[in-house]
């Protein structure tokens, strides 16, 4: 799956920015608070959670990593004090130095990314809606709500920074804030002077899939429906459990998922989240690189690569819900899965006419969806479900 042009993380606004050198791979550590008692929180590496006195503290990490790039300077952290409105606040000096106090539960929540819509509607908070970033909304309701003026609109995290004067008009307990770049961060610090309590949202940086799903507990514990999101997490973990069974035993099948992105270049999916999902469905990706966190899931290569690389793969993922379709037959013709028709496209779940695009927002946080989809083309004789996201490809030229 391709991501929007996303730049994962942003801003240094903790009281512990680390500017040493960081690891490359696996978990992101992040210093504990003195005298809390750590909650499980099984997927997620960009955020922990921790108790201390009646509140929590939540701790926010990630690399700032640019587009189809690597990362930029050392890791960005934020803490975070979740305090119940039943309660006074801890004062914020020591270790909470800095902190953004949010009380709980929140009842007015803005954003800037579908994403996040789509975990208000799996809490049934998206009535608590105040601000989303515009109307490319998959989900109909909010469309209109915000086409209406009912919904302020910041615009979208992934290429904009808020914009300011909606947000404070709307008046929320909180902002979720996904930026897309580092000139961005003059905007927390603007927004947060301004009184507004602002939570960075670093799910682009988790390098599995199942991390951004964790984010639904983080904001079912703002929301007082932690019960509801417990249930949640645990339903999807479940279903992707039961796929990985499922084809744990069946011969393995080769693999390529890419998107043309003209002028003779490809971008192929290569690592992390997005890679975990081909191998995960019994698949091995022929272009596989390692997993590394401050490296982006995909690169950029030429035709000449996939001919070299990539002939004998017996699955494509050949487009996504942007690129166009690839119609040379001179090049396809020498790829099997050309031959053998096996073309896929994550096209689906699409409304096109409103540039809005399912897989970006409750498809980040389904991806036991997204895996049986994977599941289903990589092995045909379990295709007992209709595909969801990644479906047959129509568009490109067949034999």
């Amino acid at each position: 799956m391709r991501t929007l042009a996303i730049a994962t993380a942003l801003l240094c606004i903790a009281a512990c920015s680390n500017d040493a050198a960081e690891p490359t791979t696996g978990v992101v550590q992040i210093d504990a608070p003195a005298d809390a008692t750590p909650q499980v929180m099984e997927h997620a590496e960009t955020f922990k959670v921790y108790e201390r006195d009646g509140y929590r503290i939540v701790d926010l990490r990630a690399p700032l990593v640019s587009w189809g790039g690597a990362a930029q300077g050392s890791d960005r952290t934020a803490r975070i004090v979740l305090v119940p409105k039943t309660r006074e606040p801890p004062a914020l000096t020591g270790d909470l130095a800095d902190a953004v106090i949010v009380r709980t539960p929140i009842e007015r929540i803005a954003t800037n990314y579908g994403f996040l819509e789509a975990i208000a509607t799996a809490l049934d908070i998206e009535d608590r809606l105040v601000a989303v970033g515009g109307v490319k909304n998959y989900n109909d309701d909010i469309r209109a709500r915000a086409r209406s003026g009912e919904l302020a609109q910041l615009g979208y995290g992934w290429h904009m920074p808020p914009n300011i004067d909606p947000l404070i008009a709307s008046e929320p307990d909180v902002f979720l804030m996904v930026m897309g770049d580092l000139g961005h961060a003059e905007h927390y610090e603007r927004i947060k002077g301004l009184g507004v309590p602002v939570v960075p949202i670093f799910f682009e940086a988790e390098i599995t899939y199942m991390g951004p799903v964790d984010y639904v507990r983080l904001i079912g514990m703002m929301a007082g429906k932690e019960t509801k999101a417990d249930a949640f997490v645990s339903m999807v973990a479940d279903n992707v459990n039961a796929l990985k069974a499922l084809v744990a035993d069946r011969p393995r099948k080769k693999v390529m998922s890419s998107w043309y992105a003209g002028s003779g270049r490809w971008m192929v999916t290569v690592r992390n989240a997005d890679g975990a999902f081909l191998e995960d469905a019994g698949g091995i990706n022929v272009l596989a690189e390692p997993d590394d966190v401050r490296i982006d899931d995909f690169v950029r290569v030429g035709t000449e690569v996939l001919l070299e690389k990539a002939r004998d793969i017996d699955c494509w993922i050949i487009r996504d819900t942007h690129s166009v379709a690839f119609n040379d037959t001179g090049v396809l013709q020498h790829f099997k899965a050309w031959q053998e028709g096996c073309l896929f496209a994550g096209d689906g779940m699409a409304k096109p006419e409103v540039d809005a695009f399912d897989v970006y927002e409750r498809g980040l946080i389904r991806p036991d969806l997204i895996l049986g989809d994977m599941v289903r083309m990589l092995h045909p004789e379990v295709r007992d479900e209709p595909f969801v996201y990644y479906r047959p490809d129509t568009r490109t030229v067949r034999p």
